[in-house]
């Protein structure tokens, strides 16, 4: 197999230059689809084929801003789907009002564009009614994840889960459109109707066919992941230099523009000890300069609210060990951390130490973060449980916000996302984040440090 690759680290190197151009010579019984490459699976693996071909357009906003379901814009909805994982404490309405109003995704962004290639996946999916299996999955484009890598200058990622429909969901997209984010990565729970058609209608109205997305399969995504996970196949192999290895959204390791993040399903689909051990090796084996560990669910003392432990400690000490940032969904709320190094320990506040606004990862250090009000709900504090916790640094919430350890009065959550730029002001070692909701309000902002 011969690949030639164009490796884009600088923004203004990125927009200038033409597509991706991979060439695949097929081994026998390989089938290919154009310009393409045939990623090597493990055995028992399904092979995704990616192809690429000129760059077309991303088309523009439908207009739409609901679904005919009770989704109207000026906060959260009824939530009426009486979602066995959703609390008694879920939030009826939010402060402010919210736009849906639809964009062409065809601008560019942080120095890239999301206008991408048009392109065919041949990624063998389950039939309808067939149970996701952990242990296979599909390879992305390029194959093996490259080491080392740096992420690009400013490169800006969207981290949100917990979605819903209608016109919540797309004014979250806008705003990390409006925001110029590189690239998504959609912490589970897509649509919570298993309708992956509508998942991808509200997507596509906003984002366009093209603009890079990612994703981890969340509890209400399994019953139909055999329709879901396709669709980021198709989107994966639309995106330029993106290359991931294993089953996207369950046991995945990518690497895009520099950063390394591996996706898991762990504590909501397949074994939680085979979670673990892809966790922990596919961190070992890379050695790239930030990487991030995204799952869906959580354990309780990493959330604002009152869901049970779920992930287990282990999965947040592998990532702890290696220095990987933990984002997180299924809670609907935004809940988090300062820089944490004894994960696990409750009594010791996990290890809790550092600014709150100033957060260090590298080998034995990491924070933890969950952003899940990506427009389904929105829940409230549990006091009873989280007072008194030191390690956190920003909670908001349907009934508090603390920001970095201050209590901001008559400040309500809003639905909206987690952004964090890395490679800033020139140094590849530090980053920014920050949540903003869809009304504009900056409800976290933080500054880390990579540490050696």
């Amino acid at each position: 197999m011969i690949l030639l690759t164009r490796n884009n680290h600088h923004p203004s190197f990125h927009l200038a230059l033409p597509v991706l151009v991979v060439l695949a010579c097929a081994e026998p019984g390989e089938e290919t689809s154009g310009l393409g490459v045939v990623s090597e699976s493990s055995p028992g693996a399904a092979t995704t084929v990616s192809s690429t071909s000129n760059p077309s357009p991303n088309p523009g906003s439908d207009g739409a801003t609901g679904d005919g379901d009770g989704d109207e814009p000026g906060g959260p909805a009824p939530d009426s789907s009486a979602d066995p994982d959703d609390s008694a404490s879920a939030s009826d309405t939010a402060p402010g009002s919210t736009s849906s109003g639809s964009t062409s995704s065809g601008s560019t962004s942080s120095g890239s564009t999301s206008g991408s290639t048009s392109g065919s996946t041949g990624a063998a999916t389950a039939e309808p009614g067939d149970e996701p299996d952990a242990s296979t999955g599909s390879m992305g484009t390029g194959g093996d994840v490259p080491k080392g890598a740096v992420p690009d200058e400013n490169l800006l990622v969207a981290l949100v889960g917990d979605l819903g429909k209608g016109a919540h969901p797309r004014a979250v997209y806008k705003l990390i459109l409006d925001e110029g984010a590189d690239f998504l990565i959609i912490l589970g729970d897509f649509d919570y109707t298993d309708s992956p058609s509508s998942f991808q209608s509200d997507l596509e109205a906003v984002l366009g066919t093209d603009f890079p997305v990612f994703a981890v399969v969340g509890n209400h995504d399994v019953k139909k992941w055999s329709g879901y996970q396709p669709i980021f196949e198709d989107r994966l192999a639309k995106i330029p230099g993106a290359q991931c290895s294993g089953d996207l959204g369950v046991d995945a390791e990518c690497t895009y523009r520099g950063l390394h993040f591996v996706l898991s399903g762990v504590g909501t689909m397949g074994k939680k000890g085979d979670h673990e051990q892809y966790i922990a090796d596919a961190l070992a084996a890379d050695d790239s300069l930030w990487s991030l560990c995204a799952w869906h669910k959580n354990q309780r003392d990493m959330q604002a609210g009152d869901k049970p432990d779920e992930v287990g400690w282990t999965a947040y000490q592998h990532c702890q060990q290696d220095g990987a940032i933990i984002v997180a969904g299924h809670e609907h709320s935004y809940a988090r951390t300062r820089t944490l190094t004894d994960l696990g320990n409750a009594k010791g506040q996990h290890g809790a130490t550092g600014m709150p606004e100033l957060l260090e990862v590298g080998p034995g250090s990491t924070f933890s973060v969950v952003s899940g009000l990506g427009g389904k709900s929105i829940r409230a504090y549990s006091k009873n449980l989280h007072d008194g916790q030191q390690w956190w640094a920003t909670l908001y919430t349907s009934d508090y916000h603390r920001k970095n350890g201050v209590d901001v009065k008559g400040s309500k959550a809003d639905y909206g996302a987690l952004f964090m730029r890395f490679h800033v002001d020139g140094d590849p070692n530090t980053a920014h984040g920050y949540f903003k909701s869809v009304g504009g309000e900056v409800a976290d902002e933080f500054d880390i440090v990579r540490k050696k």
